[in-house]
């Protein structure tokens, strides 16, 4: 009598459904698992985390964990490289002293001993800011301001500098784009930078600064206006 009601064959359906269900729960409890751990994945290597880690390097004045967020050797070339055009510009190095002029268009080959000079220079004035403590809003030493061409950097701020407003990366052809701001306290001035954040051997790094023009114009324009 049961089998003609066919509790036999129901019971079979349920069985098959539960083992769809069953099967269909694990599928998803693995799919979970996997979004998850992508979650964990892209948080692990998100592009604006570098950018953060080298504003709290600064604020600890450790220069090793700064240079392991960013790679200060590239982007200063990148900066000396826009100097130097632009000091080969007759109408734009009217604006520059002479004795800068010059080493810009002495810079200009990667050959001679200025441009090793300019960037090495201008390499301890930055980590020195760093280690000093002056760029984290301590009152600077005198390494600070030691070098052989460190009467170029006696109008630099060495004001406390501020890392603000980490925004949202964007992909581009050569890795991410992350726009943050910079605060100087020393001029108490604010700068939009757009960053360029890209992997390292598995490692987030800030390696060039794609708006660097237009921030160099900016800070020739605030020297000329403080000038006597």
């Amino acid at each position: 009598m049961l089998n003609f009601m066919g509790l036999p064959g129901i019971m079979a359906v349920g069985g098959r459904a539960s083992a769809r269900m069953t099967r269909c729960g694990v599928s998803a409890l693995l799919w979970a698992a996997i979004v998850l751990q992508a979650g964990f994945a892209i948080a692990a290597a998100d592009p604006r985390q570098c950018i953060m880690e080298a504003g709290s390097a600064v604020e600890k004045s450790d220069v090793a964990a700064f240079e392991k967020q960013v790679d200060v050797d590239a982007i200063l070339e990148q900066a000396l490289n826009l100097f130097v055009r632009r000091a080969q510009d007759p109408e734009a190095a009217k604006d520059l002293p002479p004795m800068v002029a010059l080493l810009f268009t002495q810079a200009a080959s990667k050959e001679g001993n200025v441009r090793a000079l300019l960037l090495n220079e201008t390499r301890s004035f930055v980590l020195n800011g760093i280690s000093s403590g002056a760029f984290a809003g301590k009152k600077p030493s005198a390494k600070a301001s030691q070098g052989m061409l460190a009467p170029l950097f006696a109008d630099a701020s060495t004001g406390r500098k501020e890392i603000k407003n980490v925004g949202q990366a964007r992909r581009d052809g050569e890795g991410w784009l992350v726009p943050f701001v910079v605060h100087d306290s020393g001029n108490d001035e604010s700068y939009d930078v757009t960053g360029r954040v890209t992997s390292v051997k598995g490692e987030m790094r800030l390696t060039s600064v794609a708006n660097m023009e237009s921030l160099l114009r900016r800070v020739a324009a605030e020297s000329r206006a403080v000038e006597p």
